[in-house]
């Protein structure tokens, strides 16, 4: 059993002393053995080994992947035929929406640009629907809609709606050989 002090400074001092002992008896009890040691230490060796590999893989081969994807990619832009085809559609002439009586009239003519000569035939077999679809979007803009960033506008939409009727033959630009309002 334990000792019971006579003296209060005794006591507090061995209760002060008590718990550090205990953790060196607990210390001392509890010894790491070699072999643990050593499999943290190779642990941590095999850790720091392959953290630098990755770190040296991915800031000095990256950018050489980097550099085949690119080259792969612009080996993919030069297997589009690089031959510029021309397709004309016919004038169309259309009664722009206003609110005035006498309303304004636009006479245009499109040119349909495709890289391949042999959908050159097939565009032409679709030229009354896409005729239509060109007709039938002009007479709903205004001539506000048509000015500035407008007739941006406008090529996109007319592009995206000839795209729909062609599928799968690409065009890729609409180009405006003549846009006269009167």
């Amino acid at each position: 059993m334990a000792e019971i002090p006579k003296d209060v400074d005794q006591a507090e001092g061995k209760l002060e002393n008590a718990p550090l002992e205990q953790a060196q008896d607990s210390a001392s009890k509890k010894k790491i053995s070699p072999k643990v040691l050593l499999g943290c230490i190779i642990g941590l060796a095999l850790l720091l080994f392959l953290g630098g590999g990755w770190f040296l893989y991915k800031h000095f081969s990256a950018p050489q992947e980097e550099e085949k994807k690119i080259s792969q990619a612009e080996e993919g832009k030069d297997t589009l035929p690089l031959v510029n085809c021309f397709v004309a559609i016919p004038e169309a002439v259309v009664n722009l929406r206003s609110q005035k009586p006498k309303g304004n009239i636009l006479r245009t003519t499109l040119v349909l640009q495709i890289y391949n000569r042999e959908d050159e035939q097939k565009i032409k077999e679709f030229t009354p629907i896409i005729l239509d679809q060109v007709l039938s979007y002009l007479r709903d803009q205004s001539v506000n809609d048509l000015e500035g960033p407008g007739l941006e506008r406008m090529r996109q939409a007319i592009l995206l709606r000839i795209n729909n009727i062609v599928r799968p033959i690409k065009v890729y630009r609409v180009i405006l050989k003549d846009f006269i309002i009167q």
